[in-house]
């Protein structure tokens, strides 16, 4: 789905939805015991300035460890947003889901295998979270409580549901559109050279960009590249949480 189409439908339920444009703040209560009364909270771009989010999609996959190496090598952090059966079923790569979680990087929901929560009924919504929480729960011992809805979908009915659930949705404000052209890489690599040539946002909040692990070039290529573009331009390379400056113990819930 084009992006354009995919934040249209984004934008039009933000009138139900909190659309963050301040820090979350900082809490050491367990979010467990945070239940919210109302929608969950949809996250459009980081509140922090001079900081990136660079998010994945749709794994976790045979390029996964892969990219942790690259992660690791240079000393950041990002945010996987796993399904459960997408592209393999994540307990076939529990492995590589145990290992980002344990090297600090924010392990967040796709749902289980990436349907339209809008276009569901109300229980196969709920399905599409509790069965990949339980995933979550048996590989790293806890569940999320942040998530992105595939292809960005939401409705007023899974806001509701999500907020039930203490989730925060996560959308993004940059999106690499490399699921158009998952092997070109000047295609993806254009848009972190165009952000990056401006030196004045630097100033302003980060961003959040939307790329797909499961593509090779951008797991192997252009991540690694965009990584260092980033960090000799002067940003700081984060989890979606610390974009937010949400402490790491919101991230998670048993």
């Amino acid at each position: 789905m084009p992006s354009f189409v995919r934040l249209a439908i984004a934008a039009a339920i933000f009138t139900t939805a909190l659309v963050s444009a301040v820090p979350i703040a900082a809490s050491n209560t367990s979010p467990l015991l945070q239940k919210r009364s109302g929608p969950a909270t949809v996250i459009t771009r980081c509140t922090v300035p001079g900081t990136i989010a660079i998010t994945f999609d749709d794994g976790p996959f045979i390029y996964t460890n892969s990219l942790l190496d690259i992660l690791k090598s240079r000393a950041v952090k990002a945010t996987f947003f796993f399904n459960g059966n997408t592209y393999g079923r994540i307990e076939d790569y529990a492995a590589s889901v145990k290992r980002a979680y344990q090297d600090g990087h924010q392990v967040a929901s796709h749902t289980w295998d990436h349907k339209d929560l809008s276009s569901l009924s109300p229980s196969e919504a709920v399905a599409e979270m509790t069965l990949l929480e339980d995933a979550f729960k048996k590989i790293i011992g806890v569940r999320p409580t942040y998530m992105r809805p595939p292809f960005g979908s939401l409705s007023t009915p899974v806001l509701e549901m999500l907020g039930q659930r203490n989730y925060t949705a996560v959308l993004w404000d940059m999106d690499t559109q490399d699921w158009a052209h998952p092997e070109d890489f000047d295609a993806s690599y254009k848009l972190y050279e165009t952000l990056f040539n401006k030196t004045e946002e630097l100033g302003q909040p980060g961003h959040i960009v939307l790329q797909h692990e499961v593509n090779q070039v951008t797991a192997l290529q252009v991540a690694p590249m965009a990584i260092d573009l980033a960090l000799v331009s002067g940003y700081k390379v984060v989890t979606v949480g610390e974009c937010l400056g949400d402490p790491k113990s919101n991230w998670y819930t048993v």
